[in-house]
């Protein structure tokens, strides 16, 4: 099955409504009054790493077909699939994977092996645009 531009668009389109609907909720929840701002942080703090790491494993179940090239240590792609792996398989904390290389110094997050995945709204806008124009790379090729 071959990745469309219409799919990657729509994913493009579908990642920035969920940022922006998380940083209008920041932005309200800091206005909101009756609640002091360390609880509101603290809530927010914890939330934070769920809701993008739930939007990293929706990135990579939603290309879930997409080639892999195990000889690449530097692709968005791997990365993604290797975050994924960590926060549904291995208590967030990033393994290594025998079939998809890995080096943390040329990925785009530069989470080193054996660190806990914890992303924010930053983190997944700047994967998410490496994997996305990868995508395209490969659907152009």
């Amino acid at each position: 099955m071959s990745i469309t531009q219409a799919a990657i668009d729509a994913c493009r389109a579908g990642i920035a409504g969920q940022v922006q609907a998380y940083r209008d909720l920041v932005g309200a929840a800091s206005k909101a009054s009756g609640m002091s701002l360390v609880r509101i942080d603290a809530a927010l703090s914890a939330f934070e790493p769920a809701f993008f790491g739930n939007l990293l494993v929706m990135l990579d179940a939603r290309f879930a077909q997409r080639a892999r090239d195990a000889s690449a240590s530097a692709s968005a792609s791997t990365e993604v699939a290797l975050l994924a792996a960590a926060l549904l398989h291995h208590g967030g904390v990033l393994r290594s994977d025998a079939a998809l290389p890995y080096d943390a110094d040329a990925s785009v997050l530069r989470i080193d092996l054996g660190e806990r995945v914890a992303l924010n709204a930053d983190d997944l806008e700047t994967l998410a645009a490496a994997f996305l124009a990868e995508l395209e790379r490969q659907a152009a090729a």
